[in-house]
């Protein structure tokens, strides 16, 4: 994990937005596979003003890692009691319903405090938030209330690259907002995540979401020229044996790949118990000697096998790139996902919390 990347990915979406927006870093997920805490602890320390999360747990650890930032939870909190929870632990919680901003007035009253919250208004991603016209009902409640704050307000975008679909509930968002303004409410109106802040500064607003964008990595890598992103993530381990075989030995279960060769076959401890997908079986590559090697057979929960014959000179311990530079070469989270026939998001996200982090 190079958290100079990720500062520096900070400073670089800070020279993309809007002067007046603030970022709030995304780092659920266990920050998309990277490692949530030296990750939040990096993006503040580069600029972002606060940090998004997806439950109360994720919220939790970070608090208890000593971050005193405001941390928002992004997730629909259910059961409502577990607003509590989230009171207790200074974050702020996301109200997508009205029966959420009833309990939480019940919460505020029960302590005799005006609790902050986010509003999230659903303008057409289909997951969780309130219609626009609940949300104006919500603002009407919550500024009648003395037992609640409306801190931020914020929407989903379904897809950035739709430009028109976009446009569309982005008018739909700032109905809500403009509404809200006009009972002299103050507060954060929030909507771009990585791909809206990188195709529509229409979207940027008071403050923008990146998450992917954060770790140097992109939605539509049609965007690379727009910004100055660096992978944070590397993956790496090594053989940890080796073996010559004839032409036609089976290689790993089913026989799916046979040798049509004299081969050398070296084995790495890594598999899809450690989100090494098993849909990489005799399409993924490692770079080993600088050389690119093929994944032969399928992958295992702990073992993937591939062929070095043409990496001359591997020997057991030789470093295995499975993403990230060796020589000249380079594997990207974006080729893996291709490979695998899904999308950068889950490759980085998928490597199991079995897989040691290392920060450089």
């Amino acid at each position: 994990m190079n958290l100079q990347n990720l500062k520096q990915n900070i400073k670089s979406i800070s020279g993309l937005v809007k002067p007046r927006a603030k970022i709030l870093a995304v780092v659920k997920a266990n920050a998309y596979g990277h490692m949530a805490l030296p990750c939040a602890k990096a993006a503040l320390a580069a600029g972002a003003s606060a940090l998004g999360v997806s439950s109360i747990e994720e919220g939790i650890t970070l608090r208890r890692g000593g971050i005193k930032a405001p941390i928002l939870i992004l997730g629909s909190i259910f059961p409502f009691v577990n607003l509590s929870l989230a009171v207790k632990n200074n974050l702020t919680p996301t109200i997508s319903s009205l029966q959420g901003l009833a309990e939480l007035a019940r919460i505020g009253a029960r302590l005799g405090k005006r609790l902050p919250f986010h509003l999230k208004v659903d303008t057409g991603m289909g997951r969780v938030g309130l219609t626009p016209s609940s949300a104006i009902s919500a603002i009407e409640k919550a500024a009648a209330r003395k037992e609640v704050s409306l801190e931020g307000i914020y929407t989903h975008f379904s897809s950035s690259l739709d430009r028109e679909f976009t446009d569309l509930q982005l008018e739909k968002f700032l109905a809500v907002t403009n509404f809200a303004k006009k009972l002299k409410l103050k507060f954060t109106a929030h909507a771009a995540n990585s791909g809206a802040l990188l195709t529509n500064k229409k979207t940027h607003l008071d403050m923008v979401r990146p998450g992917l964008a954060v770790y140097g990595l992109l939605p539509f890598e049609t965007e690379k020229q727009k910004i100055n992103l660096s992978p944070v993530l590397s993956w790496k381990t090594r053989v940890v044996f080796m073996k010559r075989v004839p032409a036609k030995t089976p290689i790993s279960y089913d026989r799916t790949f046979v040798t049509g060769r004299s081969s050398l076959i070296a084995t790495l401890p890594v598999g899809y118990a450690d989100g090494y997908l098993r849909s990489l079986s005799n399409k993924a590559e490692a770079l080993i000697n600088g050389r690119r090697c093929p994944v032969v057979g399928r992958v295992t929960m702990d073992m993937i096998m591939v062929d070095v014959t043409k990496a001359g000179g591997v020997s057991i311990g030789a470093e295995a790139v499975l993403l990230g530079a060796q020589g000249s070469d380079n594997i990207s989270v974006e080729e893996m996902a291709r490979w695998a026939n899904t999308i950068n998001y889950e490759i980085a996200c998928g490597i199991s919390a079995r897989v040691p982090r290392v920060i450089v």
